[in-house]
C-alpha cells in the first residue's frame, strides 16, 4: 500500500480489520443501550437482535459479513454510539435509532435463510432492511414485523403485508430492492450498490429514500461502466484492489467547483458519495481517489501511522482552507493514486487534447502530492511505520517527478500550483500588526523597511472556488470551445480603458465544451482569466491591474497579477509573500482607488526582501 496501490490480498486484510472493528462497536452499542433507561421503547431488547445475529453467523458467516461491511451500517453505528454518549443530537426517537439494530439482524437472518420473527422500526413510511431493500408501509405504524418461514419472507404491519421476492435485488409490489452498478473490463469487475434508499447511505446527513428513475439509473450505469473501463486499464493503482473496496455508490445533490463532488468516510467503509453526472475520465479519477481514502482509513484503524495531527493550520495544495496533518496524510495518499492514474493516461493518450489533458492533470497532481508530502515529513509526528510508509511513497513519487511533460500543460499546472498557494496565503495568513505598520510607514516615507519580514498567524476565513483551473482544463480538453469562449469576450472586467468592453458570449454560438461551462451554472468567465489561460500574459496583466484598481481586495486578481508579471522583484514578492504585499497595500490606502500601484509596491517589497 505504501507504493500507493494495494491489491485484493491487502484489501482482504483491511476488510477483516473493518469487520472486527464493527463487531466491537456493535457489542459496545448493545451493552450501552441495554443499560439505557429510555430503551428499548416499543421494540424488543437490543440483546434479542444480538442473539439473532449470532444465530445468523452460525448458519452463514458470509451473510453476517455482508451486513457488518455494508457502509450504511457503519454510519448508523457510529452515529448511534455518539448519540448514546451525548456527543451528537438526535434525529427522531432514540428507540427508533437504536432499534435499527433489529433491522440489521433481520437482514442477516434473511440472508442466512433462518426462520424467525422480529420487530423492526418503521421510518419514512417504510422498513429499511440494510443491504437488501425497502418495504413500503402504507399506514403510520412505528413498528412492523419481519417474518421468515420456509424461505418465504414478509414484512407485516397491521393489515398490510409486503412479500419479499426470492431475489432481494428484484422489484416487487411494495418492495424496492437495493440495486447494483456493474463495470467489467478484461475480467476485472466492480459491482457496487447504487444506494438510493437507505437513510444512512449519505454519511453527511440522514436522508429519506430518493429512488432513481429507470432513466437515471441507466445513466449512472453507463457512466460507471465507461469510467470503470478506464480504471481497469491502468496499472499504477491495482484495479482489482479498487474493485474489492468499492461497496456502494451514493448519488447526492451536492455541487462542488471547479471539480465534481465526491467524498468518502472512515465510518462508511467502501462508500463513495458522487454528485451528479460527469465525464468518464473525471469519474474514473474520482473512483481512484476515493478508493485510496477508503484503503488508508482502514489501514490506519489497524496500524498507527501518525500521532495527534488534528490541528487545522497546515496548507493543503488541493484545498483553500487550512487542514489538519491527518487530513493532509489522507490527501497525499489519495492524490498519489490519482497521479498514478494520470501518469498511465499520459502514457496511453498520445498527442492532441487527450494527451495535453493527461499531461496537465499528471503535472498538477504530482506537484500537489509532493508539496503535501514535504509538509508531512517536515511537521508530522510520525510513527516508525508512518515514516517508512511515507518514504516508500516518496520513492514512487520521485519517479513521477522526473518525467517531462509538454510545455503548455506544464506551464498551466505550475501556474495553478502558485495560484492556489498565493490565494491561500492571502486568505488565511495575517502579518504581525506592529511590524506591518513599520513596513507601511517605510513605504509612505520612502525609507528603508525593517530588516525582518513580519511574522504571520493563521486566521481561517471564508474561501471561494477559483475559476482558473476550470479554464485551464477547458483550453486543453477542447481548444476550439475555449477559443469560442474567449472570442465571446467573457465578463466585462475593468481594464483601464486599454481594450473595448466586449459583452459576454452568445451562448447559442458556443460548442459543446464551452456549453459545459454554462451547464455548471457559472457566470461568464472574466476576460483576464481567459487571457491568462490562453497564455496572453500582456493582456492578462493589463486586465488584472484593472481588477485590482476596481477592487483592491480581489484576492484572485492579485494572484492573477503575479502569474502575469514577468520575472523580477515584483513577481518574486507576490509569489513568496503575497500576504505581505496585500496587507501593506491595505494599510497605506485610505479608500478604493487611493492605494499605491500594486506592481510598484510589489517591486519595492521584492527588492528589499531579496527573495
Amino acid at each position: 500500500m505504501a507504493r500507493s496501490s494495494g491489491g485484493p490480498a491487502a484489501v482482504a486484510e483491511l476488510r477483516s480489520g473493518q469487520r472486527s472493528r464493527t463487531m466491537l462497536l456493535l457489542r459496545a452499542l448493545v451493552d450501552i443501550a441495554s443499560a439505557h433507561p429510555a430503551l428499548p421503547g416499543p421494540l424488543p431488547p437490543p440483546r434479542d437482535a444480538w442473539h439473532l445475529l449470532v444465530r445468523a453467523e452460525r448458519r452463514s458467516p458470509a451473510a453476517v459479513d455482508r451486513l457488518l461491511l455494508h457502509p450504511p451500517v457503519g454510519v448508523w453505528l457510529n452515529r448511534c454510539l455518539r448519540r448514546l454518549r451525548g456527543l451528537e443530537p438526535g434525529d427522531g426517537p432514540l428507540w427508533s435509532a437504536v432499534g435499527h439494530l433489529h433491522a440489521v439482524a433481520a437482514s442477516a437472518a434473511l440472508l442466512a435463510g433462518i426462520d424467525f420473527r422480529g420487530a423492526v422500526p418503521v421510518r419514512d413510511g417504510g422498513v429499511i432492511l440494510p443491504a437488501l431493500g425497502l418495504a413500503r408501509i402504507p399506514d403510520r405504524a412505528d413498528v412492523a414485523e419481519v417474518v421468515m418461514t420456509d424461505r418465504k419472507a414478509v414484512v407485516v404491519s397491521g393489515p398490510y403485508a409486503v412479500t419479499l421476492p426470492a431475489d432481494f435485488a428484484e422489484e416487487a409490489p411494495g418492495w424496492h430492492g437495493l440495486r447494483r452498478l456493474r463495470g467489467e473490463h478484461r475480467g476485472i469487475v466492480c459491482s457496487p450498490y447504487v444506494d438510493d434508499i437507505d437513510p444512512y447511505r449519505d454519511f453527511l446527513r440522514i436522508r429519506g429514500p430518493q429512488r432513481l428513475t429507470d432513466k437515471e439509473r441507466q445513466g449512472w450505469q453507463e457512466r460507471f461502466d465507461s469510467a470503470w473501463r478506464l480504471v481497469a486499464q491502468q496499472r499504477e493503482v491495482d484495479p482489482r484492489g479498487i474493485g474489492a473496496c468499492l461497496s456502494s455508490v451514493v448519488p447526492v445533490p451536492y455541487v462542488a467547483w471547479p471539480e465534481p463532488f465526491s467524498a468518502s468516510s472512515p465510518e462508511a467503509y467502501g462508500c463513495v458519495l458522487l454528485g451528479g453526472a460527469t465525464d468518464p475520465l473525471t469519474l474514473a479519477a474520482a473512483l481512484v481517489h476515493e478508493a485510496q481514502h477508503i484503503k488508508l482509513s482502514a489501514l490506519m484503524d489497524l496500524v498507527p501511522l501518525i500521532e495527534q495531527g488534528l490541528e487545522e493550520i497546515h496548507y493543503a495544495p488541493w484545498r483553500l482552507d487550512p487542514r489538519p496533518l491527518r487530513g493532509l496524510f489522507q490527501g497525499v495518499y489519495a492524490f498519489a493514486g490519482v497521479t498514478g492514474f494520470w501518469q498511465d493516461r499520459l502514457r496511453r493518450a498520445g498527442s492532441g487534447p487527450a494527451g495535453d489533458t493527461a499531461a496537465f492533470e499528471f503535472a498538477l497532481r504530482r506537484a500537489q502530492t509532493s508539496s503535501g508530502l514535504r509538509t508531512l515529513l517536515d511537521h508530522a509526528e510520525l510513527t516508525p511505520m508512518g515514516q517508512e510508509f511515507l518514504h516508500r511513497l516518496e520513492e514512487r513519487l520521485a519517479q513521477w517527478l522526473a518525467r517531462p511533460v509538454p510545455s503548455v500543460p506544464g506551464r498551466l499546472a505550475a501556474d495553478l500550483i502558485e495560484d492556489h498557494r498565493m490565494v491561500h496565503r492571502m486568505r488565511h495568513l495575517r502579518p504581525d500588526p506592529g511590524r506591518l505598520a513599520q513596513w507601511a510607514r517605510a513605504w509612505r516615507e520612502r525609507s528603508e523597511p525593517p530588516r525582518e519580514l513580519p511574522g504571520t498567524s493563521v486566521r481561517p476565513t471564508r474561501t471561494e472556488a477559483l475559476t482558473r483551473p476550470a479554464l485551464a482544463r477547458l483550453r486543453l480538453r477542447d481548444p476550439e470551445g475555449f477559443a469560442r469562449l474567449r472570442e465571446g469576450g467573457g465578463a466585462g472586467s475593468p481594464d483601464g480603458g486599454d481594450a473595448p468592453d466586449r459583452t459576454a458570449p452568445d451562448r447559442t454560438d458556443l460548442n459543446r465544451a464551452a456549453l459545459n461551462w454554462v451547464a455548471l451554472d457559472r457566470a461568464a468567465p472574466d476576460r483576464a482569466d481567459l487571457d491568462w489561460a490562453a497564455g496572453d500574459t500582456t493582456a492578462a496583466l493589463r486586465r488584472y491591474r484593472g481588477r485590482v484598481a476596481a477592487d483592491p481586495d480581489d484576492i484572485a486578481a492579485w494572484a492573477g497579477l503575479a502569474l502575469s508579471l514577468p520575472g523580477g522583484p515584483a513577481r518574486t514578492a507576490l509569489l513568496s509573500h503575497p500576504e505581505l504585499v496585500l496587507a501593506v497595500h491595505r494599510e497605506v490606502r485610505t479608500a478604493p482607488g487611493t492605494g499605491p500601484d500594486p506592481v510598484a509596491l510589489a517591486r519595492w517589497i521584492g527588492a528589499r526582501t531579496g527573495r
